[in-house]
């Protein structure tokens, strides 16, 4: 029965709950844990260069710092060892503890909850070893490698991957351990409906946390020299465990000593606190699932019947009014599309986080980054609403939609452009003085309504029921594609603007030219609704016979 137990907790760790599960959008666990482990196989082999001895000779180097240099790339791999394990459990955060799904079926048996606790405790701890694992392991043998050369013994080789492979399966740990401690903390002290009113907040904090330490990892890794003895590395967990690192080494100065010391206290703080916080909170929280099962809420019906109002004051098309309050109680009410939301939210966020650091710590211009804000923010936003239009809620419940859809929906990217807007342009007058905040705000408004006609000029469908194949997508392509969307968005729309600003007519030009795109964009949308006017329910070619799944 344990084994029993571990294995079907162990699958649920491993289910995607990012998609309906009738959409295509599914990652088995080899190629998850294969694509987790490619930057430690990738990037010792991309280092080598860095350690060889050939090429210092071919440079006439004479000295080459080994120890110094890996500083830098130490904090890459100490980094990557956070984050990633992080992310993975920050996904399930919602499956950490038993669901009500799990009470329903394990109640009424014969089992005891112990029982239950280990093998979901035993589950968790394969789900973290695994990621761990999969993100250290060919660093661990890659890199000492690299480093070492033709440099060395036998022992120092195994003392090299002895300590890469313990500091980076630290780190994993500790923060793993911490994501485990926080939730047990919040629900032993709050109770399991306290906590529930801050787990969303709480949850988009740290992914924000683990994406600005993703993004800041560069700057960090190129200052590590300097970082490691001033106070700002105290606050860096990836510090923490580089000191950890050169001590199991043997060559840690006084300041990386420090800095295990603060390591080893961290981990033995998460883990005791995880330890006992989970096995105190699980009991309560399974215990209480029956009191607390979802309940609608007497605020939300009255704030939704004024906007169906509001929107019947547009206009008197009910099938029109009936979608658009679909779009919003879903997004609202949907765990999956607030998941993802929050995903964009994080990114940029961390994106503005990242520079804002990068200014603290390196010299760069507060300008650009008052400039660029409003811009990245507004980004993320279209593009995560773009996105979440594109996962299914309820793929079986579309079929109402095909007999009750207007002839021409919504022009939906206007409900996300005018929530945009309204988000960026405060950002604008409390980042600039009052006369760039205007001239800023009107540029940042003339790109976001082009960003948003491109997104949408070939959009015919009704938001969450459209099947999502993507499996048919380049990822590669598209992120390669959307990095230089973004790019030319923030960085060269800035300095474009910083250059034409100051000239009226020049100004006045360019945003006439925006205005002739956005135009341009809004005619090529409707011809192609002239085209086809057909909605599409299927990503791709529709089914010959549509069952509607009513087969089962």
């Amino acid at each position: 029965m344990y084994r029993i137990l571990y294995r079907h907790f162990l699958a649920q760790f491993f289910e995607n709950d990012l998609v309906a599960p009738q959409g295509e959008l599914r990652a088995g666990m080899a190629g998850v844990l294969g694509f987790v482990a490619m930057p430690g196989l990738l990037l010792p082999l991309w280092m080598m260069g860095k350690y060889s001895s050939l090429i210092a000779f071919i440079r006439m180097q004479r000295f080459v710092d080994r120890d110094g240099a890996t500083w830098s790339d130490k904090i890459i791999y100490l980094s990557l060892a956070l984050v990633i394990p992080a992310l993975a459990m920050l996904l399930k955060w919602d499956s950490l503890f038993p669901t009500r799904l799990d009470h329903a079926i394990f109640a009424p048996m014969p089992l005891r909850l112990s029982r239950i606790l280990l093998a979901k405790a035993a589950a968790l701890g394969t789900f973290v070893a695994l990621f761990a694992l999969a993100v250290n392991a060919a660093s661990t043998i890659l890199f000492p490698l690299a480093v070492l050369g033709d440099t060395g013994t036998l022992w120092d080789a195994v003392r090299y991957i002895g300590a890469h492979f313990l500091a980076t399966m630290a780190i994993s740990l500790c923060a793993c351990t911490f994501l485990i401690a926080l939730q047990g903390i919040g629900l032993t002290t709050l109770g399991l409906e306290r906590f529930r009113g801050i787990s969303a907040a709480l949850q988009f904090a740290v992914l924000t946390g683990l994406l600005t330490l993703f993004l800041l990892c560069p700057s960090l890794s190129n200052l590590a020299r300097k970082l490691h003895t001033l106070p700002q590395a105290d606050w860096l967990p990836p510090f923490w465990f580089l000191g950890l690192y050169e001590v199991l080494l043997g060559k840690a100065d006084a300041a990386y000593r420090d800095l295990a010391a603060t390591a080893l206290q961290a981990l033995g703080i998460c883990s005791f606190t995880a330890v006992a916080t989970y096995a105190l909170s699980y009991r309560r929280h399974f215990r209480r699932i029956p009191e607390t099962l979802e309940r609608g809420s007497s605020f939300a019906a009255p704030v939704w019947n004024h906007l169906e109002t509001l929107a019947g004051r547009f206009t008197k098309d009910r099938r029109r009014i009936g979608l658009l309050m679909f779009v919003l109680q879903t997004f609202i009410r949907s765990h999956t599309h607030r998941l993802l939301f929050g995903v964009f939210l994080a990114l940029a966020s961390a994106v503005i986080l990242n520079d804002v650091l990068t200014v603290t710590l390196v010299t760069s211009s507060e300008t650009e980054i008052a400039l660029s804000a409003p811009l990245i923010v507004s980004f993320f936003l279209l593009t995560g609403f773009r996105f979440l239009y594109e996962i299914p809620a309820d793929l079986p419940a579309h079929w109402l939609f095909r007999i009750a859809a207007p002839p021409r929906p919504i022009s939906f990217h206007k409900l996300m452009l005018a929530f945009v807007l309204v988000v960026t342009t405060p950002i604008n007058f409390l980042l600039l003085p009052l006369n760039d905040a205007v001239i800023h705000s009107v540029n940042c408004g003339l790109l976001a309504v082009i960003l948003a006609e491109a997104l949408f000029v070939d959009f015919h469908k009704i938001p969450f029921t459209c099947t999502f194949g993507a499996a048919k997508w380049n990822v590669t392509y598209a992120l390669f594609l959307w990095f230089l969307v973004f790019i030319f968005y923030t960085w060269v729309a800035i300095r474009v603007e910083m250059r034409i600003a100051f000239n009226v007519i020049v100004f006045s030009c360019a945003c006439a030219a925006l205005l002739a795109v956005v135009y341009w964009l809004h005619r090529r949308r409707d011809a192609l609704w002239a085209e086809d006017p057909t909605l599409r329910f299927h990503d791709g070619q529709a089914p010959a016979v549509q069952t509607l799944d009513l087969n089962g």
